[in-house]
């Protein structure tokens, strides 16, 4: 998407509603059809502030059990970019990854903010037990038959200890 009017026309302002580009994020598809309204603002001399908002629904496993979750990913998002001319430091350039001369890589953009509103836990609920580490059987279901004991390695010496003095 070209950015030069909006860099340049003072108070210039754009709103626009597209399909969200992409159909799946980190192989997990879209359940929904989501939108994305994308508006683009002047906001001085070679600034421009893009604001974006759209929600996307996943069925993603659960951390812990692997039981399908439904879960919802918002992303609502404000960035201010500048034009080429006045970008003054590496890191400002890094910043705005996703805009190329006055090119507006929306792709790019989204990719980033979809990755910082991943959820870093996803849980089918707050007490899940999770599954059993010898069986696989879901621990919400109930308990399973497995020996569970772990010893605590820094006792394992005396463990040894214990189970010499046993022969």
């Amino acid at each position: 998407m070209n950015l030069t009017e909006i860099f340049n026309q003072e108070n210039k302002r754009e709103e626009l509603r597209m399909p969200f580009p992409f159909k799946e994020y980190q192989g997990e598809e879209i359940k929904n059809t989501p939108t994305l309204d994308l508006t683009l603002t002047n906001i001085g001399k070679g600034k421009a502030l893009v604001v974006g908002q759209t929600a996307l629904d996943f069925t993603l496993s659960c951390d812990r059990c692997l039981k399908p979750v439904e879960q919802k990913v918002t992303l609502d998002f404000e960035r201010e970019i500048l034009a080429p001319e006045f970008l003054t430091d590496d890191d400002t350039k890094e910043d705005q990854h996703f805009v190329d001369e006055y090119e507006l890589d929306i792709e790019a953009l989204l990719m980033e903010e979809l990755q910082m509103a991943w959820p870093t836990k996803i849980l089918c609920d707050e007490e899940c037990k999770g599954i059993c580490k010898k069986c696989g059987a879901n621990l919400n279901d109930g308990n399973c038959e497995c020996d569970n004991f772990v010893p605590d390695v820094r006792l394992a010496n005396l463990m040894d200890i214990f189970n010499a003095a046993q022969k």
